[in-house]
Parts: structure tokens; C-alpha cells; sequence
């Protein structure tokens, strides 16, 4: 856990540096630029809007007397989503723009909860 703290911290910021320093040679210092705070505007525009429709969905759930497990499971691919969008860079926009697509969101949300599961099984016996 501490290695992937380490990395995650220290590791990606170098990493989004490398990848700036080519998107800037590519398409300049204005368009890397354009290009980053376009996706963060792009992503938490469309962050709100899915955030509406599950606000409503877990709504109507709650008044309906069902338990809304799947919306919150939702929500919290939405607020991993929000959080990668809010940090500027090329490779955080990309894991924010994963997180906000519903499948790929999906997908991944079951990859990390099976993970978690089996850790706390691994704990437990």
C-alpha cells in the first residue's frame, strides 16, 4: 500500500510533466493548454448532469422503499470521476473521462469493489 501511495503521490505528477512537456511540443503551449482545461470543463459539465439524474434515481428509490445500493455505487464512480477531473493533467482528465463514461465506469467500479472483497476476506480468515 505505502509503494502505491509513494508512486501515486510522487510518480504520477512526474508523469503528467512528461506528458505535458510532449502534448506541448505537439500542439504548442496554447492548445496542450486549451486542451487541458477544455477536458476538466467538458467533464465536470457532463459530472453534473450524470450527478442530477443519479440524485433523482436515488430519489425515487428512497420514496419507492427499495435501497438504492447501485446509485450510491454510482455516485461514488461519479465523485472518483470529479476528483481526477478537478487535478489538471493529461493522465487524470483520462482516468476522470473512464469514471464518467457509464460503462467503463461500471466496469471498473466491479474491479475495484471485488478487489476491496477480497481483501477484507484475506483479513478476516
Amino acid at each position: 500500500m505505502f509503494y502505491f501511495l509513494f508512486l501515486f503521490i510522487i510518480g504520477l505528477p512526474v508523469l503528467e510533466i512528461w506528458i505535458l512537456i510532449k502534448l506541448g511540443g505537439i500542439f504548442g503551449f496554447w492548445g496542450t493548454l486549451l486542451l487541458v482545461i477544455g477536458t476538466a470543463i467538458f467533464g465536470l459539465f457532463h459530472l453534473r448532469v450524470q450527478g442530477f439524474g443519479l440524485i433523482f434515481n436515488l430519489q425515487k428509490k428512497l420514496l419507492s422503499g427499495q435501497r438504492p445500493v447501485a446509485e450510491l455505487v454510482e455516485g461514488f464512480g461519479l465523485i472518483i470521476s470529479g476528483f481526477f477531473f478537478i487535478i489538471p493533467g493529461a493522465i487524470t482528465d483520462l482516468v476522470g473521462l473512464i469514471f464518467l463514461i457509464p460503462h467503463s465506469r461500471r466496469f471498473f467500479l466491479k474491479i475495484i469493489i471485488s478487489y476491496i472483497i477480497d481483501r477484507l476476506r484475506e483479513k478476516g480468515h
